[in-house]
């Protein structure tokens, strides 16, 4: 148990004395987990893993630059991740099933997937730091493996060669379209070309330009002539003179001449200039075609260079160990995990299990003072089969370890006060029912008799009274007829066949049992019992129940408080002191009932026990 906030804080030795204590769990797990991990190490299939290794290496193509050809690619981190995507895809594994059944292996061969199966023991990784890949294959056969991780290697590589000679063929598919449409359209240029000579004469148009150009000349010096020679005639004849009427005449012919030829020389100069564009549309026309042909050439000379940018590095081989069936190992971490589990659960059971089951943990959590264990009758079933009152073993079988028991209680009722000062009443009682409070009254009063001192057990509990039936005894008249005023002290005190042992039963069960111990009938009664007898042992009720106890207990001069070992909760116990001790009474201290002592406490057990019976096995003291 581990201890409370109330009490105080868990230390490292509580985990070692719990670790002691819980020992035989830990074990029972250790051996569970041990022999479970060995058993299914040797059942489970080795399996088997190795790598080919692939290094990077970029490629600079100098065969088409072309951006939109075949881009350049930087290595980095996300190609690298790209290419191991590339690696576990399923078309990656398809084309190595192919590969693997055209070389004669049949290992996917029926399948209904065998892409789907062969893709389960692929593993691909790379090395950090380094542009290399690490593919790989995991299963049952090391031959196999190896074989795989080869296969898928080299078909990836394959897969990328192929990849750009794919590249490099789709560009010749395009630039021999592209050579088709340019060549096209320069015979079409041509054509035209031709055609535009024909209709317009064009061997022509230069001499006809020429002279066309000369006539223009001509025509404007004589214009020229013509309005000097009116500008003269101007200043001797008036307009209306013939000589004027006819330089007049002639100078608007020359004009009209003039612009005839002007419309011819522009129209010259137009068909000369569709020439030239037509002429020019062919010379870039078959530049390109130019161009893109040399460029097919080249191409066609390119796939005989085409390089990958993967080189197998290391070819996988076979490898010699499993890496998930080591036995060793498996031994180790199943160990390991024993260890873990075995700790975790004893923790765990003494975290839930809030009970007391030795002297260590009464004193340490309650504070109170410990009187004894009170051995459980388990442990003398073989010795105690023929005695009829259990609840007497004290008295019928006193060599018993239950009788020894209760003698080092007696032992250490005594020592708990001074000789001046001896406790004359004890009350005897429990958090709850069934503790072992009347077992422990009774044989109390059975081991103090044995000093032949005058011993009286007082039956308080009046509403389940046992003690009488375990004296055979009547329970006619008893402690309820006395604080009632029925009867007489000495018609309630009854001796017992155990000599020096007198009883109080309770009586008759009264309707207010706790009205009758608040009475001074109670006080009187106690008073004059100390004047007849050496001790007084009440039987009271459990605390937590009635307040019966609670009205007894600072009437006497201790309280024994009995606990069940493994059953009563902390919380009660801590309860059941607390109101105890708010009735301002004493507590003697605590004895544990039913304890497993050689197994709690041996230290207690083999000290004690042995070395008491081995020194008076037939004392009574």
């Amino acid at each position: 148990m581990f201890p409370s906030s109330e009490v105080r804080e868990v230390t490292i030795k509580d985990y070692i004395v719990i670790i002691q204590k819980r020992l035989w769990i830990i074990g029972v797990v250790f051996f569970i987990v041990v022999f479970n991990g060995t058993w299914q190490s040797f059942k489970k299939v080795p399996i088997y893993e190795t790598y080919a290794k692939i290094i990077i290496e970029r490629v600079t193509p100098h065969v088409l630059p072309l951006p939109e050809v075949y881009p350049t690619k930087m290595i980095d981190r996300e190609f690298i991740k790209t290419q191991i995507t590339v690696i576990k895809s399923k078309r990656m594994a398809e084309k190595t099933v192919r590969y693997l059944i055209s070389k004669g292996d049949d290992t996917f061969l029926g399948d209904k997937d065998p892409a789907g199966s062969f893709m389960g023991g692929i593993v691909a990784s790379a090395i950090e730091g380094t542009q290399i890949i690490k593919v790989g294959y995991r299963g049952p056969d090391p031959i196999k493996v190896a074989k795989f991780a080869n296969a898928l290697a080299e078909c990836f590589i394959k897969e990328d060669l192929e990849r750009k000679l794919e590249g490099v063929s789709s560009a010749e598919v395009w630039l021999r379209s592209s050579l088709k449409e340019m060549e096209d359209k320069l015979i079409n240029s041509e054509n035209q070309l031709i055609n535009y000579i024909k209709e317009n004469q064009v061997l022509d148009l230069q001499d006809t330009q020429r002279r066309s150009q000369e006539t223009l000349e001509n025509l404007k010096r004589e214009k020229i002539n013509i309005e000097n020679e009116i500008f003269y005639m101007s200043n001797r004849y008036k307009d209306k003179h013939p000589k004027m009427i006819a330089l007049y005449a002639k100078l608007s012919a020359i004009n009209d001449n003039i612009d005839k030829e002007t419309k011819k020389l522009m129209a010259l100069n137009e068909k000369i200039v569709q020439y030239d564009n037509l002429r020019r549309e062919i010379e870039s026309n078959r530049n390109l075609y130019e161009t893109l042909l040399n460029k097919i050439k080249e191409t066609e000379v390119s796939k005989e260079s085409i390089t990958t940018d993967f080189r197998i590095l290391d070819f996988a081989e076979i490898p010699k160990t499993p890496i998930s069936h080591n036995r060793k190992k498996d031994f180790t971490t199943s160990c390991l995990w024993g260890i873990v589990l075995g700790v975790g659960i004893a923790l765990l059971i003494e975290y839930v299990d809030a009970t007391f089951k030795n002297a260590e943990e009464i004193e340490s959590y309650l504070r109170l003072p410990f009187l004894g264990y009170a051995a459980g009758l388990r442990s003398e079933r073989r010795e105690i089969r023929a005695i009829k009152k259990i609840d007497l073993i004290s008295h019928d079988f006193p060599h018993s370890r239950i009788a020894e028991s209760y003698r080092s209680i007696r032992t250490s009722i005594i020592f708990s006060s001074p000789e001046d000062k001896p406790l004359r009443t004890i009350m005897i009682t429990s958090s709850l029912p069934r503790e072992g409070k009347t077992f422990t009254a009774v044989n109390l009063g059975v081991v103090f008799a044995h000093l032949d001192e005058l011993i009286i057990i007082i039956e308080a509990d009046m509403r389940k009274p046992r003690i009488s039936s375990i004296f055979d005894m009547k329970n006619e008249v008893g402690l309820s007829n006395f604080l009632t005023g029925e009867a007489k002290m000495d018609e309630v005190i009854k001796p017992t066949r155990i000599k020096n042992l007198f009883l109080i039963s309770s009586g008759p069960v009264p309707p207010n049992p706790t009205e009758l111990l608040v009475s001074q009938k109670t006080d009187i009664l106690l008073k004059e019992l100390q004047s007849k007898f050496s001790r007084i042992i009440i039987d009271s009720p459990p605390v937590l129940y009635f307040a019966d106890s609670c009205i007894l207990a600072n009437r006497v001069d201790g309280v024994v408080l009995v606990i069940y070992a493994g059953r009563t909760n902390f919380n009660y116990i801590l309860r059941s002191r607390k109101r105890i001790q708010e009735a301002k009474a004493k507590i003697i201290g605590v004895i544990l009932n039913n304890a497993d002592v050689k197994k709690e406490d041996p230290y207690y057990y083999y000290h004690y026990y042995y070395y008491s019976r081995s020194k008076s096995p037939t004392s009574k003291i």
